[in-house]
């Protein structure tokens, strides 16, 4: 039977798109929906239906979407990290299924152990109403049962308290589609950018177009001056990141062997100055096919480099006007609230 793969974008924002007392032109404060953080659903559809769907994040606005969508309990979550800006909207999807089974069924989590054990602390009832499965950087596992869709993770740098935080690979029928969470850094081994190279879709946080990185988020650009030379600040970043202080929110106690493994060999080769520290080096590094960005603040950009907060139609056509003149390949988007996006 020919299935379909589709995207639903639930939210594109960051924690707090519109401060109270504020406006943001990429933001529309008088519609709610707007205003939902950084979520989205992949489903598998045929002819006679959806077949299959899980969640990737799910923070505020999230359970709305659902509701006003297919208004279905998504087969699984799958989270980037553990902040709540990605996991206000689980309790809600975690006791609609348990409630719909009669409270005799766990809900499954596909997560890190770090982020599982940080969502716990937020949500402590959740142990005896879920099912931890646990990621496995780099191995490949089958989130939806009978359903030929595959999932594999690698680790991001989101700063100190992003506790095992993490990129999500999603390949079906030929199609793969990267998630990067929130990122300060991704967290790589060469092999892993080989694998990477060439994907349909890039869904990005671009929480800046210039660096800050003590909001512990990469940015679009190097710098305002030239997108593909990195700033005084993002070079000072560079030169403090070694491997202790990066790999410590990963290397938690209770990670699986596996893991621990992963980390130990990237550690073998890191080197910091060779890494993707922004979008475009990241584009340039993997050449997506497709890239949406998502997350999107600009305050820092205000803040410290005195460039414009931007529209989303404005951030799209400035993210695509500086990859072409720099020959980076890739189309770059902003997606729209409820936007349905048909992958194969």
């Amino acid at each position: 039977m020919d299935r379909k793969l589709e995207m639903v974008v639930h939210g594109r924002g960051n924690a707090w798109p519109v401060p109270l007392g504020e406006e943001h032109p990429f933001y529309n404060r008088k519609d709610p929906s707007d205003l939902s953080n950084a979520s989205y659903s992949l489903q598998l559809r045929d002819r006679d239906g959806l077949r299959g769907s899980l969640l990737i994040d799910a923070g505020h606005g999230t359970v709305q979407s659902l509701l006003g969508g297919d208004n279905r309990i998504p087969d699984c979550i799958c989270l980037t990290h553990g902040h709540l800006d990605h996991t206000l909207s689980v309790d809600w999807v975690v006791q609609s299924f348990w409630r719909k089974h009669n409270k005799e069924k766990r809900y499954p989590i596909y997560a890190t152990f770090p982020v599982y054990r940080f969502l716990l602390q937020s949500y402590p009832h959740l142990e005896d109403l879920t099912e931890h499965l646990e990621l496995q950087y780099g191995r490949s596992l089958a989130p939806l049962p009978d359903l030929p869709l595959k999932l594999t993770a690698f680790p991001a740098y989101h700063g100190q308290s992003a506790l095992g935080a993490s990129m999500l690979l999603f390949e079906y029928n030929g199609r793969r589609i990267l998630f990067t969470g929130d990122i300060l850094a991704p967290l790589l081994r060469r092999e892993d950018y080989a694998r990477l190279r060439g994907i349909d879709m890039l869904v990005v946080d671009a929480n800046n177009r210039f660096p800050w990185p003590r909001t512990n988020h990469w940015s679009i650009a190097g710098s305002p001056s030239h997108p593909l030379k990195r700033s005084l600040t993002l070079e000072e970043f560079v030169d403090a990141l070694d491997w202790t202080l990066v790999s410590e929110p990963q290397l938690q106690e209770g990670i699986s062997a596996h893991n621990k493994a992963f980390l130990s060999q990237l550690g073998q080769e890191w080197d910091p100055a060779g890494l993707p520290l922004t979008i475009l080096e990241f584009m340039d590094r993997i050449e997506p096919g497709k890239v949406m960005l998502v997350h999107y603040s600009g305050a820092e950009d205000r803040k410290y480099s005195d460039e414009d907060l931007l529209s989303a139609s404005g951030l799209e056509n400035w993210a695509s006007r500086t990859a072409e003149r720099h020959d980076i390949p890739g189309e770059i988007m902003v997606p729209a609230n409820g936007q349905r996006i048909l992958v194969n």
